[in-house]
């Protein structure tokens, strides 16, 4: 029988993790602190392997449900979720390292004489008298 959302709201730890079954492999794990996370459980080229898809209350039921069935709709395709999730995570990963490397760099010197340089999210910041160092470095260097 489904899982209804007055369930998922009620369950209360117990002395061991539970589980909550809903259908089609998905379940809501409770641990002995409180805490509710939603996993998915799938076999994949013979072995039986678990997706966490988020915690309650912050994923609903229905939210829940559809990664579940967009999970399985991978399955269908002859791919593993972890591993289209690892996938998916990498290009992420690359597409935010390009970004940051294409960026320029800002330099923003307060009153005090304190330098901060950026590139990217990347930070040095400066204190005066290393303000003047450089200076005079970067004078002698373009002279």
């Amino acid at each position: 029988m489904p899982l209804t959302d007055r369930q998922c709201k009620n369950a209360l730890p117990q002395e061991k993790a539970q589980k909550l079954n809903d259908e089609k492999g998905l379940f809501l794990l409770i641990s002995p602190a409180g805490g509710k996370w939603w996993r998915f459980r799938y076999r994949f080229a013979g072995q039986q392997n678990s997706l966490a898809l988020g915690t309650y209350p912050s994923v609903s039921l229905e939210g829940a449900r559809q990664l579940r069935d967009a999970a399985r709709t991978l399955l269908a395709d002859g791919k593993d979720p972890s591993q289209a999730r690892r996938e998916e995570k990498g290009r992420e990963r690359a597409a935010l390292l390009a970004t940051k490397a294409n960026s320029r760099f800002r330099i923003s010197v307060a009153p005090d004489g304190q330098t901060e340089i950026w590139k990217g999210s990347a930070m040095v910041s400066l204190s005066a008298d290393e303000t003047r160092s450089l200076h005079a470095m970067l004078a002698k260097f373009l002279a």
